[in-house]
């Protein structure tokens, strides 16, 4: 994304035949032609989204997306390169009339990961995985009896996009400062929000009784999940 540019001039000679006899006449310099000075080289920054998305593939790897679907219960192995990413589900609509239509990351050895669960009213959700070194890798989804069809994609996590100021129930790259933060919904229902910065398990924003997650939003680059019981989004401020 660098990029130079140099103007290179050379000089022009002329020949003039004045009344019947040849004379070379004397060279002026053409000033639209001369050699304009070197430009400095221009450097393009990266976006703080780009940075962060340099850090999720340096730290989680990176693989080929790929979907699945089904209907009912299914196992879904993650590939050897894909222990951490995260993956979206679509649901047909109507799925959450049974209760038993949510999907879960379980580890290799077959432990529940809390982090990578998704049940939720709506008919997508998105959820992160593979993050928290302290439970190990991640093995399987497993998709409930009752989630009737569905539609599964998992992808990298530098393919998660930026932490928005509202959203649903999804997960997402932080690269700003740290600050207080408060994420709260427009209907009621529990707000859990988890923050993970890929060195130590970070568990940064707590739900709370009245329905809002407060706390402190940790510098970045992190990836950040929000699972919540309303099909209301939530929304993002300072406390």
């Amino acid at each position: 994304m660098k990029r130079m540019t140099f103007v290179l001039a050379a000089a022009t000679a002329a020949a003039v035949i004045l009344s019947g006899c040849q004379a070379q006449q004397p060279i002026t310099p053409d000033s639209s032609s001369a050699t304009a000075p070197p430009t400095s080289a221009q450097t393009d920054e990266p976006t703080a989204q780009e940075s962060a998305q340099a850090w999720a593939d340096e730290t989680f790897g990176t693989f080929e997306a790929f979907t699945v679907t089904g209907s009912g219960a299914e196992k879904i192995v993650f590939p050897d390169d894909a222990k951490s990413g995260f993956y979206t589900i679509t649901w047909a609509p109507g799925h959450f009339a049974n209760e038993d239509s949510y999907a879960q990351v379980y580890g290799e050895d077959g432990t529940y990961h809390e982090a990578g669960m998704a049940d939720y009213v709506g008919d997508s959700a998105s959820v992160a995985y593979g993050l928290d070194s302290s439970v190990g890798p991640a093995g399987w989804i497993a998709v409930e009896g009752g989630a009737g069809d569905w539609s599964i994609t998992v992808s990298p996590i530098s393919a998660l996009p930026a932490l928005p100021e509202t959203g649903g129930y999804d997960a997402y790259l932080y690269a700003g400062d740290e600050q207080p933060v408060v994420f709260s919904t427009l209907n009621s229902g529990r707000l859990n929000v988890r923050q993970f910065n890929g060195i130590d398990p970070t568990d940064s924003i707590l739900p709370q009784e009245d329905f809002t997650a407060v706390g402190t939003l940790l510098a970045g680059p992190s990836v950040v999940n929000v699972q919540l019981e309303s099909v209301s989004p939530w929304t993002r401020s300072t406390n």
